[in-house]
């Protein structure tokens, strides 16, 4: 009689049956569903600057790398979360509905990023 082998795990990304040690072939972003946004200029170099400074300031610098892709999907999740609290009709009253305190100025202007410790052109931390 022929061994039976029990379900064997398949890999999503590949369809082939996995072992508990491989990796997907497929890049982790390839597996993310494609969602295009407009951002606001501000937004955009806001964003981008950030990604430069969590990039500095990573102590592990093996994994995936931080993109702006990367902290939207952050955002997004943090939205989620807040999903509850959502009101309002305008984009600024349903921002301001999900944020702990409402922005001081009209407009978001971003994070405090220079409040990071890293100045353009500088080394970390200094």
């Amino acid at each position: 009689m022929g061994e039976t082998n029990g379900p064997s795990a398949i890999d999503d990304a590949t369809g082939t049956a996995a072992t508990p040690r491989s990796r997907p072939s497929t890049p982790y972003y390839r597996r993310m569903a494609r969602k295009e946004a407009r951002v606001r200029e501000d937004q955009y170099v806001a964003l981008s600057r950030l990604v430069q400074v969590l990039t500095r300031r990573r102590v592990v610098r093996s994994g995936p790398r931080l993109t702006e892709n990367t902290l939207i999907r952050v955002a997004i999740d943090l939205l989620l979360e807040r999903a509850d609290r959502l009101a309002g009709d305008t984009e600024s009253e349903l921002r301001d509905s999900v944020l702990d305190a409402a922005p001081a100025t009209p407009g978001w202007a971003g994070p405090a990023l220079f409040e990071f410790g890293d100045e353009p052109g500088t080394a970390p931390g200094r």
